[in-house]
């Protein structure tokens, strides 16, 4: 086995094949939902909501739902993005299977999970809240108001389908989408029960300052004083965006308001946590959640299992390799798949559009770096199976 492999890469975009487009209300057939990965006792399906925003404008807000089989409503959870702050990345690179894992996690304990992206990102209309505006000028109040707009027309959007409660959910986020929920929980809007904040907040300089700084913590303590929802707030130890320090002063400028907050330091998450919320397995932080979840008379009991997945090791994988593979088995996450060839060379891709798509990156990863006249990668898995040609 040649020592030589190529490393891991994340697949987030490819050009779009065949979006299902689901209105609110309008459920998609079962062969529709074959190109995109199910888990057994879930039901996964893509969403495009068509909103109008407090100020009348209409809005197109790129989503999807996973949730369990069931005959009743279910408490909704909405979810929502973080950014690069980097407009053609947030617009060509992102779509909502990057939050696949914690929609996963919330689904399988109860939950229709909606991840939704709020406008200028992914396949949603309009510009991100960040456009037009500058570190010196990052404007956190505006923002935020197009936040709440988002947030508050596509929960009202969710509700129009018949498998969502009406008067039962929960809003989710991580970085600046930790700000978003936090602004948009901060209305108070109806039937909201609780608020999760992932590692969130605006305007970070290499994690060792902010962008208007006085502005941003003017803007919690505005959102605290409105407050009545109870509020996690989840920081990784090591998050390289938003150090502890930094999320405890966020969090004490909104608790002056005295609203129901709890502050927790997660343990330290890979190179920087501050991805942990898509990035770590669910048992890094569910029990936390599951805590706060209880308290506040939420469901927080698993009632779906995850699949046992089996699969056999490639042959020729270096120990990097092997890692990697170790890895793909045992992630849930919407979509993935791992390429290789017989010199152990590999390419592993996550988060993909649909399973077309986590194949054809996997291959270009895997593909990449080949040394010329070396034999041609194939895919060896997709999602949680062998691919076609490696079943046995």
């Amino acid at each position: 086995m040649r020592s030589r492999f190529i490393t891991h890469a994340v697949s987030f975009f490819l050009p779009l094949t065949g979006f299902i487009i689901s209105l609110p209300g309008h459920a998609e057939s079962l062969t529709d939902r074959a190109e995109y990965q199910q888990i057994s006792g879930l039901i996964r399906e893509p969403l495009t909501l068509s909103v109008t925003l407090n100020n009348g404008q209409p809005a197109i807000l790129d989503a999807f739902v996973t949730r369990p089989v069931s005959k009743k409503p279910l408490p909704v959870v909405l979810i929502t993005n973080g950014t690069t702050g980097k407009a053609e990345f947030d617009r060509w690179t992102l779509n909502p299977n990057r939050y696949s894992s914690t929609a996963i996690a919330f689904a399988r304990h109860g939950y229709a999970a909606v991840v939704v992206l709020r406008q200028g990102y992914g396949q949603s209309s309009g510009a991100a809240e960040y456009a037009g505006h500058s570190c010196i000028q990052p404007f956190h109040l505006q923002a935020g108001e197009q936040d709440i707009q988002n947030m508050v027309a596509a929960l009202n959007a969710v509700r129009r389908n018949s498998w969502a409660s009406v008067d039962n959910a929960m809003l989710v986020g991580m970085s600046a989408g930790g700000f978003a929920v936090i602004a948009t929980g901060a209305t108070n809007p109806p039937g909201v029960k609780a608020v999760i904040n992932f590692d969130g907040g605006r305007g970070a300089i290499d994690g060792k300052s902010l962008c208007d700084k006085t502005g941003l913590m003017k803007s919690y303590a505005q959102y605290g004083k409105a407050a009545k929802i109870p509020s996690l707030w989840l920081y990784a130890e090591n998050d390289k965006s938003f150090p502890p320090d930094t999320g405890r002063e966020m969090f004490n400028a909104y608790q002056q308001g005295k609203s129901p907050a709890r502050f927790v330091v997660m343990p330290p998450y890979g190179k920087d946590g501050h991805v942990f919320m898509d990035s770590a397995p669910e048992s890094f932080w569910w029990n936390t959640v599951a805590t706060f979840l209880e308290q506040y008379h939420q469901p927080f009991q698993e009632i779906i299992r995850l699949p046992i997945v089996n699969l056999i090791e490639p042959p020729a994988l270096n120990a990097a390799g092997k890692k990697a593979f170790s890895e793909y088995e045992t992630t849930q996450r919407y979509e993935k798949a791992f390429a290789t060839d017989p010199d152990g060379d590999w390419g592993a891709a996550y988060w993909a559009r649909n399973s077309q798509e986590a194949a054809a990156t996997a291959l270009n990863i895997c593909t990449k770096e080949q040394r010329k006249g070396a034999p041609q990668c194939t895919l060896y898995a997709i999602n949680n199976n062998y691919a076609a040609e490696k079943r046995h």
